[in-house]
């Protein structure tokens, strides 16, 4: 996408707005970002009162960290360091409410004697905190709670098998009065804290007078009731995002809070509708499948750019791999450019060249660690298997450590973080090379350096270590194999192309996008936005800057052609 070197009318006419509640209705491609940190800019500005904040609120740490670089570029550009000009936050949804709300106050209804603290359920001493279905017990940690009608529901499983309230939240009762909070149950105590304390949103409405959402079609249930609270004591909310791209329905984030809000009295209404990313050809299927009428600000390329499908067979990926390369070369586009992207973890997997973690338990973290490390060259990834495959050899008092390791906050956590990403980063001295043998290299290796890892993080940091480590080290279900080995499709010269899930890209802009379908997503695409499946497809597509390639089963090719015509996809060769 060329760089927006300046704003557009569009962008501009949103930006120069008064101060009040706004709804934005973009489309993909069209230059949200530059649009919501120039409007946070204005709204600093027009906001006179130093003693308040002005707060960007987002769905994901890389969107976070992408505004703070905007934004601070956007001070230097306009030369002001004013205190005024600074006085803004820039935060997730769910760190916003667990800094304001859940950290400093939710130990109040919780009832425990500690700050509370975040656990990602792997923790041991989560063994013990369990919740009765009526047959059998899970987890604690693994129960998902949805606000529905003011009250909330919880289920547990992949079936979302519905527990009775009142064990539900006696179990997370129990796991609050220690301080421990999971992802899901965050948002619970938050909604209990605010409704308990009413005055604390009074407090909160005048430190926030002014809010702004971006990608505001991910908003949940829980977080819209907590928005709504603060918008009934006094802060005015802005939205912007797109509608068709709310791909997380499982967390009932549908994106009807942003359709409906630009209605609201008071609320002024507005429209992003030119795409700065994608060629024509590929707006132009977006526009089908949407029913919108958006323009590209590119121009028309020659040669093999645009949107295409081919077949493929889920038994022999070779042939479809090889076909997106060709055309990624006849397009004049680096092959390096290429991206593969999937509906789920296990088959983005599959189609990059990923293997299977062997071992089990805390080996299994390490195990898989390595993997990341080496196949990958994910090392972030890897960092936090090996901080999990650690923390579950401690005593389970340092259950806590985990969300810890993720801030990255205080001294000796930092030089913990030092320590474990040392161990991770060495294979020579650290994490073995998961080229070895699991089995009968790998794993003596590992016990060894770990021990050792071990022995100096309860001298240098006090950690006490677990019982029965021997048994936890054990190599069950390592194989007589290396953890990794040489992935086929590298001997007949084929890319090994990264892979991703759809969910992970969202908001990216890729040169080229390889969607690997199966039948029902190839029909939920053709059929638009209505469905989480279509608009799943749609983010899809719409990553894609110069090329877009859907792979479609070759089983059911020929009862999609005509309508994979019909909507602008072209059958490549």
């Amino acid at each position: 996408m060329p760089e927006i070197t300046g704003l557009s009318a569009e962008q501009e006419a949103i930006v120069g707005l008064p101060l009040g509640p706004i709804a934005v209705t973009a489309c993909a491609g069209s230059g949200k970002t530059r649009t919501a940190v120039s409007r946070l800019a204005a709204m600093r500005r027009l906001h006179v009162n130093e003693r308040s904040l002005v707060v960007l609120l987002s769905f994901s740490n890389v969107a976070v960290e992408t505004f703070r670089n905007e934004y601070a570029a956007a001070v230097r550009l306009q030369g002001s360091s004013s205190r005024r000009d600074r006085a803004v936050e820039i935060d997730t949804m769910d760190g916003f409410i667990t800094t304001n709300v859940l950290r400093p106050h939710g130990h109040r209804v919780m009832g425990c004697d500690c700050t509370p603290f975040l656990v990602e359920g792997r923790e041991p001493f989560l063994k013990s905190f369990t919740v009765f279905d009526g047959t059998r017990s899970h987890s604690t940690a693994s129960l998902s709670m949805s606000l529905q009608g003011g009250a909330f529901v919880h289920t547990v499983g992949r079936q979302a098998q519905v527990i009775d309230s009142w064990r539900a939240e006696a179990a997370v009762a129990k796991l609050g009065a220690v301080g421990a909070y999971t992802h899901a149950s965050a948002r619970y105590w938050v909604w209990r804290t605010l409704k308990n304390q009413p005055s604390l949103l009074d407090v909160l409405a005048r430190r926030y007078p002014h809010i702004l959402v971006d990608e505001a079609q991910d908003i949940g249930p829980e977080h819209q009731a907590i928005l709504e609270l603060l918008i009934q004591h006094g802060s005015k909310v802005s939205l912007i995002g797109d509608p068709n791209q709310a791909i997380y329905e499982f967390a009932q984030a549908d994106g009807g809070f942003l359709s409906g809000y630009g209605a609201r009295t008071g609320v002024s209404d507005h429209q992003l509708s030119v795409n700065y990313r994608s060629v024509p050809s590929i707006l132009e299927v977006a526009n089908h499948l949407t029913g919108r009428a958006d323009t590209a600000n590119r121009q028309p390329q020659v040669g093999r750019h645009g949107a295409f499908y081919i077949p493929y067979d889920s038994k022999d990926r070779g042939p479809a791999l090889s076909t997106f390369q060709s055309l990624l070369e006849r397009a004049g586009i680096d092959v390096q450019r290429g991206v593969v992207l999937c509906r789920s973890s296990d088959l983005a997997g599959e189609w990059g060249g990923e293997q299977d973690g062997q071992g089990v338990g805390v080996v299994r973290c390490f195990a898989n660690a390595a993997i990341s490390r080496d196949q990958l060259g994910k090392l972030p990834r890897a960092f936090s298997e090996a901080c999990a495959g650690v923390i579950g050899l401690l005593a389970p008092e340092h259950g806590g450590l985990t969300s810890q390791l993720a801030r990255g906050t205080g001294q000796d956590v930092v030089g913990l973080r030092r320590a474990i990403w040392s161990f991770v980063r060495d294979a020579k001295t650290g994490l073995p090379s998961s080229a070895l043998v699991a089995d009968t290299a790998w794993h003596p290796l590992l016990c060894a350096r770990v021990r050792a890892l071990l022995l100096q993080l309860e001298g240098d940091y006090g950690l006490k270590l677990g019982e029965n480590l021997g048994n936890k080290l054990a190599k069950k279900a390592l194989e007589n194999r290396p953890l990794i080995e040489i992935p086929d499709l590298a001997e007949v010269g084929v890319t090994a192309f990264p892979a991703s899930t759809v969910h992970k890209v969202k908001g990216a802009s890729l040169d080229a996008v390889l969607y690997v379908a199966k039948k029902r997503h190839v029909r939920a695409l053709l059929d638009g936005t209505g469905s989480e499946d279509g608009r799943i497809g749609y983010v899809a597509l719409t990553r894609a800057r110069d090329l877009f390639v859907l792979a479609v089963p070759k089983a059911c090719l020929a009862e999609f052609e005509a309508d994979l015509q019909a909507i602008g996809l072209k059958k490549a060769g």
